[in-house]
C-alpha cells in the first residue's frame, strides 16, 4: 500500500514579515512544504521621550512591535489595554499587561467599529509605528499618538523575491506589498496569500490577485487555507 504524500509536498511558501513566524513555518513544513524567509520590512525602535501613560484611560496597540517597545519600559500603568491581534495580545500578556479589549476581527477598521461603544469619551493613547494609518486616530474621542518605531522597506530582499517563480508569497502588511511592487514584482507566475483584508486590498489595488486569505488573520490559518486549496484540486 503506497504511503500518502504530504498535503503541501512540492509547495514553496515564502514568508515576508518583519519576523519569521516559527510556529507557522513548522506547520507548513509538517505538511510537506518548503519554506523561505525574505523579510520585506524591518523595524527600528525610536528613542523618544515617553508620554505620561497614567494620564490616559486606554493604551491602544495594533502590532507586536509597538507592544514590545512599550514592554521594554517596564511601566506600571492604570490605563486599560486594547490590542489588535493574538500576537500583539500575547506580547503584552507575557509582560504582565492583560488586554481589556481585543476586536473580533484583527484589523484597525474593525477595531474602531467595536471600540467606541466600550470607550465612549475615554482619553486614549495609540502606540504605533511610523507607517500606521490614521484609522485609530479617526475615532470620535481624544486619541493621542506616540510613534515608537520606524518601518523600513527591505528592497534588497524584495529584489530577490521578484526573481522567484512558482511559489506562494505570503504578505502580512501593505508595506510588504509596496516593497515587492517597487522592486518590480508584477504578480506573474506566483500565487499570493494575504493576512487581512487591508493587505488583500493593497495587492488588488496594484493589479495583483490574491489566491488565499484566511477568515482569521493569523499565519497558521493562512497555511491552512493553502492546504485547503490543495484538497479542493
Amino acid at each position: 500500500m503506497s504511503k500518502e504524500k504530504p498535503l503541501l509536498e512540492g509547495e514553496t511558501i515564502v514568508f515576508t514579515g518583519s519576523r519569521e513566524p516559527a510556529e507557522a513555518v513548522r506547520h507548513a513544513q509538517s505538511l510537506g512544504a518548503k519554506t523561505l524567509y525574505f523579510p520585506l520590512v524591518t523595524t527600528s525602535i525610536r528613542q523618544s521621550e515617553k508620554p505620561d501613560f497614567n494620564s490616559y484611560d486606554w493604551l491602544i496597540f495594533t502590532s507586536r512591535t509597538s507592544a514590545q517597545a512599550f514592554c521594554q519600559l517596564h511601566e506600571t500603568v492604570g490605563a486599560k489595554i486594547a490590542a489588535v491581534g493574538e500576537q500583539t495580545a500575547a506580547v503584552l500578556q507575557q509582560h504582565g499587561y492583560a488586554p481589556d479589549f481585543i476586536p473580533k476581527i484583527f484589523s484597525a477598521d474593525h477595531f474602531i467599529r467595536e471600540f467606541p461603544v466600550i470607550a465612549e469619551n475615554a482619553k486614549c493613547l495609540f502606540i504605533k509605528g511610523s507607517l500606521a494609518k490614521n484609522t485609530i486616530a479617526s475615532m470620535p474621542m481624544q486619541v493621542d499618538e506616540w510613534t515608537v518605531y520606524d518601518t523600513i522597506l527591505n528592497m534588497e530582499n524584495a529584489g530577490k523575491l521578484v526573481l522567484l517563480k512558482g511559489v506562494t508569497i505570503l504578505f502580512a502588511s501593505p508595506s510588504a506589498v509596496s516593497a515587492y511592487r517597487q522592486a518590480g514584482g508584477d504578480w506573474s507566475n506566483i500565487r499570493t496569500a494575504a493576512i487581512g483584508h487591508v493587505t488583500q486590498e493593497a495587492i488588488q489595488a496594484i493589479g495583483g490577485t490574491v489566491d488565499f486569505t484566511p477568515k482569521k488573520y493569523t499565519y497558521i490559518e493562512v497555511i491552512n487555507e493553502i492546504a485547503k486549496g490543495r484538497l479542493s484540486k
